[in-house]
């Protein structure tokens, strides 16, 4: 770690095994990134990352990706995630920020714009377009106005005979989720480990046919609606 850098930053990339071609876009961040004067742990997967803090950078190339947050999902619950290297409408990005992500930089982006956007992640802020933060914003309100399925919810105890698919914690964890509890803090409230509420989330995408945490709001709320 650099002299008086706080937190780990890493740099996710196929870029950085020695035998891959190496992409341009990826070396302009590198470079960058120690513009900033960031001490970067380079990784080709991210099988490689170690255990992380929720303070800890990791910048994720998603070229090559065709689910841009897949690798997030599977190990979102520590660490603040950028996605770096996308290409201009191929994310969602107010999935993005609902589901917890910090910032995405898009190979079209100027270096100006990327180092202001770097800088500011260093100063414990998010990086996204104005409007889709608005966006984001008016999606979270959506869910919230609907006062009857709230009280439904609050009222309602989890039961394992309301939906004949889902166990009484697997409920328990859509409640939170609706909530916007991101992995981390649902593992406290129910004192579990963060990759227990994984395993939990993925088996409630695979019987609400979800493929996001987006699609299971949508599908809890008319679940709910059903249920009035």
């Amino acid at each position: 770690m650099a002299n008086g850098q706080k937190f780990n930053v890493y740099l996710i990339s196929t870029s950085c095994y020695s035998d891959v071609q190496q992409d341009p876009n990826v070396n302009l961040f590198k470079g960058l990134l120690a513009t900033c004067g960031y001490d970067v742990i380079e990784l080709g997967s991210t099988e490689a990352l170690p255990e992380t803090s929720n303070q800890d950078l990791v910048f994720y190339d998603a070229a090559s990706k065709e689910n841009k947050l897949s690798d997030f999902y599977q190990r979102n619950g520590h660490a603040r995630w950028v996605l770096f290297n996308l290409q201009p409408g191929e994310l969602d990005e107010c999935e993005a920020i609902i589901a917890g992500v910090e910032g995405t930089f898009y190979a079209s982006d100027s270096p100006e714009l990327l180092l202001k956007g770097v800088r500011r992640l260093g100063k414990m802020d998010v990086w996204f377009k104005r409007g889709s933060i608005n966006e984001a914003l008016r999606r979270m309100r959506q869910y919230a106005r609907r006062p009857a399925i709230t009280k439904a919810r609050a009222n309602r105890q989890p039961d394992t005979g309301v939906h004949p698919k889902l166990t009484k914690r697997e409920l328990t964890i859509i409640e939170l989720v609706s909530k916007g509890s991101q992995n981390q803090e649902i593992a406290d409230q129910l004192h579990i480990s963060v990759n227990t509420v994984k395993t939990h989330i993925y088996s409630i995408f695979r019987k609400t046919h979800s493929r996001n945490r987006i699609e299971l709001l949508s599908w809890s709320q008319n679940y709910m609606s059903e249920q009035l």
